[in-house]
Order: structure tokens, then C-alpha cells, then sequence
């Protein structure tokens, strides 16, 4: 009976560690899936199921705004990675990153804008990761 109890026990705690799902690394550098005249740049350093991000926008010409910004996050319950944002214009939001395949998919949202001229480069962005790792500093 013992015996039975204690296998019990461990294909219980077996079962439930095996479903625990690893968590989804999006630690890298991400860049435009495709080629613009708006140049965006992300960075993600993560640790465990909490993340680090950093980014980079600009007109390809160097004219108008050229933003950077960071934030902190962490992933959901969906494996995708959530966080705030701000950028040097002081404009703030939130994002959600995603894996689709070989694409990654950035939605940025706009809470706090000050500066409208660096507005354009948020919204729906998909992006490519070039390196598993970050070129950019993430603090």
C-alpha cells in the first residue's frame, strides 16, 4: 500500500512538472520584416519569465524624430512579452510581443503621448530577430 501510495506520488508530481511549459526565450535583436523608410530596432534581454527592452527608431534621411526608448516586462499566461515603455520625447505605453513562426509581432500602445512627432513609429509592427542577442544595451 505504501509502496502504491508513494508511486502515486511521484507520477503526480512527474505529471505536474512536465506540464509546466518552458518559458518562450525572446532575448535577441529584432529588426523590420521588412525593408521601410522608417528603420525600428528592438532588443530584449531575458531572464526567466522577466525581460529588459530597449529600442531604436528614425527616418532613414535623419530627418524629424528619432526615438529611443526602454521598458520592462514579463510574459503571460499566453508565452507572449508584455511591457511599459517610455522614449526620450517622454511619450509612454504599453506592447506586447509575440512569436508567429519566424515573425515576431510588436503592438505598441500609445497611454501618454507628449510628443506627437514620434508618434508614427508605434502601433502594429512586425519585426524579424536577426541575432539571439542584444545589440543595444537593456540597462
Amino acid at each position: 500500500m505504501k509502496s502504491l501510495l508513494t508511486l502515486l506520488l511521484l507520477t503526480v508530481a512527474t505529471v505536474t512538472f512536465a506540464a509546466d511549459p518552458e518559458a518562450a526565450s525572446y532575448t535577441g535583436h529584432f529588426e523590420l520584416a521588412k525593408r521601410s523608410k522608417a528603420p525600428f530596432a528592438l532588443d530584449v534581454t531575458q531572464k526567466g519569465h522577466t525581460a529588459t527592452t530597449s529600442f531604436s527608431a528614425a527616418n532613414e534621411d535623419g530627418s524629424g524624430a528619432a526615438p529611443d526608448g526602454d521598458g520592462d516586462g514579463a510574459l503571460n499566461a499566453k508565452g507572449e512579452l508584455e511591457f511599459k515603455w517610455t522614449d526620450t520625447f517622454d511619450n509612454a505605453g504599453t506592447a506586447t510581443l509575440r512569436r508567429d513562426g519566424k515573425l515576431f509581432h510588436l503592438s505598441m500602445k500609445v497611454s501618454k503621448a507628449v510628443d506627437p512627432r514620434a508618434l508614427k513609429f508605434y502601433g502594429e509592427i512586425t519585426l524579424k530577430r536577426l541575432s539571439m542577442k542584444p545589440e543595444m544595451s537593456t540597462r
